[in-house]
């Protein structure tokens, strides 16, 4: 599954602009006065303005990049972002998995992850750049019944659950596109920080229908 476009809100427009085009140097796909849109390989990456005063969204998202160039990555990140840290480690390895990844807060305190999955082998070389990044791979879906919501995704979008258990942590799609089905009183690693339930609209390549999640914020097509 690809990710074609993805949408957050946020209450910081200007900050998150001059983040990701400026600090993480992302290309500028388009902009207006209340949505800019940054490109994250295959995908469009969108925020939007939001109209509620004070909400403060917020989000944890993936990026996939070449699995040959996390050590790479982490040392381009490490030049333009606080690394965040878990038992005094600032990289983490996912045996079950089989990838490696780092994260670190934006300016509206979405937690971003750059994952290097090996199950996607790579065939790039040099220097790390933007271009070894390579979608949104993961977006993070906090929910009150992991259970009923997996369902409700595997048979609304025919996605398979993958991994997960099924209660209070379930990704469900594949390693190239994962929606990550947490209980909203969750925690987001590395973090302490507890996950929160803000819009989301999610563009699936080749989908061609509709769907939702009842009574959350949430929109795929």
């Amino acid at each position: 599954m690809i990710f074609e476009e993805v949408k957050f809100e946020t209450n910081l427009l200007k900050e998150l602009k001059n983040f990701y085009v400026y600090t993480l140097d992302l290309e500028l796909v388009k902009e207006d006065d209340s949505t800019f849109t940054v490109a994250v390989g295959e995908t469009d990456l969108t925020f939007v303005q939001t109209d509620a005063k004070d909400e403060k969204p917020f989000y944890h998202f993936a990026f996939n990049i070449e699995e040959s160039k996390f050590k790479l990555a982490k040392a381009y990140l490490a030049k333009r972002v606080t690394l965040l840290q878990n038992d005094f480690q600032d990289e983490f390895e996912f045996v079950d998995w089989n990838a490696h990844a780092v994260y670190f807060y934006d300016p509206s305190g979405n937690i971003v992850e750059y994952i290097a999955r090996h199950n996607i082998k790579s065939n790039s070389k040099d220097e790390f750049t933007n271009n070894d990044i390579l979608c949104v791979s993961e977006v993070g879906l906090p929910v009150l019944d992991v259970s009923s919501v997996a369902s409700t995704l595997e048979s609304e979008s025919n996605l398979p659950l993958w991994k997960g258990n099924g209660t209070s942590f379930q990704p469900v799609g594949d390693e190239h596109g994962l929606f990550i089905l947490v209980n909203s009183e969750r925690e987001w690693f590395p973090t302490n920080t507890k996950a929160g339930i803000f819009p989301v609209m999610v563009k699936i390549k080749g989908n061609d229908r509709q769907f939702s999640v009842p009574d959350l914020p949430y929109q795929f097509n």
